[in-house]
């Protein structure tokens, strides 16, 4: 039963518990409606599992965890309500352990200021916020590094297949972590010297308008385009660059665009690119926890291998301190190489020393091959 002090988040639909009253809480904060949807799924799943897996084997210093997915309507006023209405709730039943996320980087710095206030630890299961990651927040832990490792793993592609063509680069810029590929891929243009080579524009003046979109990238006489973007102004921009140019190159992000972003294109999704971060399976250092997820018939699908993962570290990180203090737990992980379950990491005040590589998969013959 969910505890009266959450009936703010009940009464807006915000929160979804997945088990009774455990003796500790923790958090997923992510959509549970719209676009991102499935993304959430995927995590929320992972981590329920974990969660599980914990609870079965004794829980955590004795003690048994509670699960609660917190909507994340990417709403500015809502996302720093919900971290105040969290964070108010110090009493040792009722208090917020852990939380993953927030999904939408809007407000993440504000958000992340209240949850280190209350002493709350955080994670960032898929990365987050730039401005967060410059922070050096001790008590959250950027789980897969910096958002700018997308835009090196896109420029290193383009570099090495299509040299010398003319690149747009559509970003949103309400969204911070759009801006910051976007700002990125510039800097690695300048740096390279093919400056001269790529536009980049604002999305948010046209206000979802596709066919201004694609007037914008054919008066630049791009040759390819990089669309970050919502679901909707994308597939139609897409749809508007292709009609006069089938073989246009169109790149995006899966977690930008929607889950049935090539069902709704159909043929014309031909040929476009997404990128996005790699699944696990073949990961060696997944390679124990993918055998224990088979034996009880789980096969790990998208981004759920990333919310298993981020409640794993925490609880070895509990076991390590023998706590469940925030700043004993940033003590644990400090400057020591840490088993994440994607790779072997250092973290300094939440940092890692080195990032997960994206993912780049080719839209093919009605299906989505890797080619990076």
């Amino acid at each position: 039963m969910i505890d009266c002090k959450y009936a703010f988040l009940l009464a807006c639909g915000l929160l979804w518990s997945f088990s009774v009253r455990a003796d500790l809480n923790i958090a997923l904060i992510a959509p549970t409606d719209g676009d991102f949807k499935y993304f959430s799924e995927e995590l929320v799943n992972g981590a329920k599992v974990a969660v599980d897996e914990i609870n079965e084997s004794g829980g955590l210093l004795g003690k048994k965890i509670n699960l609660i997915q917190i909507d994340d309507p990417c709403d500015d006023t809502l996302s720093l309500t919900t971290a105040q209405m969290m964070a108010v709730n110090r009493s040792q039943e009722d208090k917020m352990h852990l939380v993953l996320g927030p999904h939408c980087s809007n407000q993440a710095e504000k958000v992340a200021d209240i949850f280190a206030a209350a002493e709350i630890f955080q994670i960032l299961p898929i990365g987050g916020s730039p401005a967060v990651y410059k922070k050096n927040y001790r008590s959250l832990i950027e789980f897969v590094g910096s958002p700018e490792q997308q835009a090196a793993d896109f420029f290193r592609y383009y570099t090495e297949t299509y040299p010398g063509r003319r690149l747009a680069v559509a970003y949103n810029g309400q969204y911070p972590e759009m801006l910051a590929v976007a700002k990125e891929i510039q800097h690695l243009f300048t740096k390279a010297g093919q400056g001269s080579r790529l536009k980049a524009f604002d999305t948010g003046e046209f206000n979802g308008n596709a066919r201004r979109i694609a007037q914008t990238v054919k008066a630049g006489n791009a040759e390819i385009l990089f669309m970050l973007d919502r679901a909707e102004p994308t597939m139609e921009t897409v749809r508007q660059l292709k009609a006069d140019n089938p073989g246009f190159v169109i790149f995006t992000n899966r977690y930008f665009s929607s889950r049935k972003f090539a069902r709704k294109l159909g043929s014309v999704a031909e040929g476009t690119y997404l990128l996005s971060l790699p699944p696990l399976q073949g990961n060696p250092n997944f390679a124990e926890d993918l055998v224990r997820l088979r034996l009880w018939g789980i096969e790990p699908e998208g981004l759920m291998a990333y919310g298993y993962l981020s409640v794993k570290l925490w609880g070895r990180t509990v076991n390590q301190a023998q706590s469940f203090a925030p700043a004993k737990l940033a003590r644990s992980l400090n400057k020591k190489l840490v088993q994440t379950g994607w790779g072997n990491v250092v973290y300094t005040d939440g940092i890692p020393d080195r990032s997960l590589k994206y993912a780049i998969y080719r839209f093919e013959n009605g299906e989505y091959a890797q080619v990076y």
